[in-house]
């Protein structure tokens, strides 16, 4: 097994460009990704294929402190509001909500003139109702219950102009920094990392680029995608038939030895000359790279993995350790060749996942597939925002801000206590999970998911991408099959019963289902069996006759 480097992190891919842009649109989204990459400071990092993590966190960090001045805005304007006129405030809040609701924000619609004009006349009518009552009503003991409308209003269209700005900045960021003619990975944000988490960062930078998964849970290909169906079988070692006056007979040579370092090393030559060689079936932009796969639950007795274990696992592995790995799969610790095309500018990308073993007189041979699906398709929509705001898009913008204002504002304190307090307790918590795994032998020190996986749209966005990705998986497929048959041919094996296997694996299909792409149940011989990764599409996701 030849020494090698781990294939660079792309920084300027357009997955990573729509990871940030997913930053600063989707909260969801951002805090997921810091949690899962702040929160615990033992957890590993999952591989990041075909982006860059590193201007990712940092975009998330950077919207993170936008929203925090958004909220302390929204609610100081919010409690001046309710001080100065308690009743006049629900009552208008209940008005705007009740115009929302009769004429919802919908943000495909390029006009929403309709639902803004509805929301802003119900809340004016409650307005003035309130005061009619409230005139003719008025008792001294309630006059602090009704306050002075008068000075609360200016408050509330405060919050309002506030959201709205917030909402204008995020627009002007994604124009002039995110947009495909503008994006620049390296000119994230002006603004310092936090000190708490520099160094959490630097770790997370050099391990994206490790070659060993720690993961948490069943399926150890984290940060890959969409698990597609494979297939796996064993194959018995014997002399290659030979004829004799019509009739088969066996060799009465014994097939060379090889070991399982050899047969790796040979289909990786063969997949190798994918990239460069434009005689054959072409991959532009293969990468092949030799990955170890570990469950993050059973560390603690492996030091190659884990030399401290109040420590971040070791994800990057020596040429060594990983052909010792190969040659001896046990336990826990797996070696897979891994065979990944990108296409689309890094949004679908096509994994093919190969691991060899022998025991005894028996090859097994297992292949894995995934499939990363393109981010959100709202996503999307940034190459669609000019540098000069029309009319159409700033009466929108004033519709989303009337939309999410009553929610924002409500929820403002939440966010912000919540994030104090995850702030004030952050290094006491990393504290208490170093004690922790100090203690706990079973400690998962796996990383859950991908920030891929975490932005992954539930569909294609094009055709073309279903039937790329599907074409990528098959002549990878096709070449790995043909290297293994040359392989074995060329050291006396018989290969009669592992052709009739590759027959019915190549001529296995690809179709979409739900969303996924999804290779069609295997079935590679007597004995074998057909495995079906994944859960099956809803009966709403099926399908369809056209």
């Amino acid at each position: 097994m030849p020494p090698q480097r781990p294939p660079q992190p792309l920084a300027d891919t357009e997955a990573t460009r729509y990871l940030c842009v997913a930053a600063h649109l989707d909260e969801r989204f951002a805090d997921r990704l810091l949690d899962e990459v702040f929160g615990d400071e033992l957890r590993a990092v999952a591989p990041s294929v075909d982006f860059d993590l590193s201007p990712v966190l940092r975009h998330c960090l950077a919207a993170r402190r936008r929203r925090r001045r958004r909220d302390l805005l929204l609610l100081l304007f919010g409690a001046l509001a309710v001080l100065l006129a308690p009743l006049w405030t629900v009552t208008v809040a209940v008005a705007m909500r009740a115009g929302t609701s009769l004429a919802p924000f919908r943000p495909t619609r390029q006009s929403q003139i309709g639902p803004l004009l509805g929301m802003v006349s119900i809340a004016l009518a409650a307005m003035v109702l309130l005061v009619q009552l409230t005139a003719t009503t008025a008792e001294e003991g309630t006059n602090w219950l009704i306050g002075r409308p008068w000075l609360a209003l200016p408050a509330g269209i405060a919050a309002f102009l506030a959201l709205v700005v917030h909402l204008h900045g995020t627009r002007w960021l994604l124009v002039t920094r995110l947009r495909r003619d503008r994006f620049s990975a390296a000119a994230t944000d002006d603004a310092p990392v936090p000190s708490r988490y520099a160094a959490r960062l630097a770790a997370v930078d050099k391990a994206q680029r490790g070659n060993a998964t720690v993961y948490s849970g069943y399926l150890p290909f984290v940060g890959h995608g969409t698990p597609v169906a494979g297939w796996s079988f064993a194959l018995p070692i014997r002399p290659a038939e030979h004829v004799i006056g019509g009739r088969a007979a066996a060799g009465d040579q014994v097939p060379t030895p090889f070991t399982v370092d050899q047969l790796i090393d040979h289909v990786r030559e063969r997949l190798a000359v994918l990239d460069s060689d434009p005689s054959t079936d072409r991959l532009s932009g293969l990468v092949l790279q030799d990955r170890i796969f570990v469950v993050g639950r059973l560390l603690t007795d492996d030091d190659r993995l884990l030399p401290l274990r109040n420590r971040l696992p070791r994800q990057h592995w020596t040429s060594e350790q990983v052909r010792q790995v190969a040659a001896h799969p046990q336990g826990a610790v797996r070696h897979y060749l891994c065979a990944m095309v990108p296409s689309w500018g890094g949004e679908v990308v096509a994994s093919t996942f190969l691991h060899f073993s022998t025991d005894g007189r028996l090859l097994y041979l297992e292949c894995a597939r995934t499939v990363l699906q393109p981010p959100r398709l709202a996503y999307h929509d940034v190459d669609r925002l000019t540098e000069w705001l029309p009319a159409s898009q700033l009466v929108q913008l004033l519709a989303a801000g009337s939309h999410a204002l009553l929610n924002t504002a409500a929820t403002a304190v939440g966010r912000l206590l919540d994030e104090l307090v995850h702030t004030l307790r952050h290094r006491r918590r990393q504290a208490r999970l170093r004690r922790l795994a100090g203690e706990d032998l079973g400690y998962d020190y796996g990383a859950r998911a991908g920030a891929r996986e975490m932005a992954t749209s539930s569909d294609y966005h094009n055709y073309f991408q279903v039937l790329d990705a599907a074409k990528h998986l098959k002549v990878v497929e096709r070449h790995v099959l043909a290297a293994i048959v040359e392989f074995l041919d060329d050291r006396g094996v018989d290969t009669a019963e592992f052709r009739n296997r590759q027959m019915m694996i190549l001529n296995q299909g690809v179709i979409q289902t739900g969303g996924l792409s999804v290779v069609g149940n295997q079935a590679v011989g007597a004995g074998a069996r057909a495995e079906q990764h994944g859960p099956p599409a809803p009966a709403g996701d099926r399908p369809r006759p056209a």
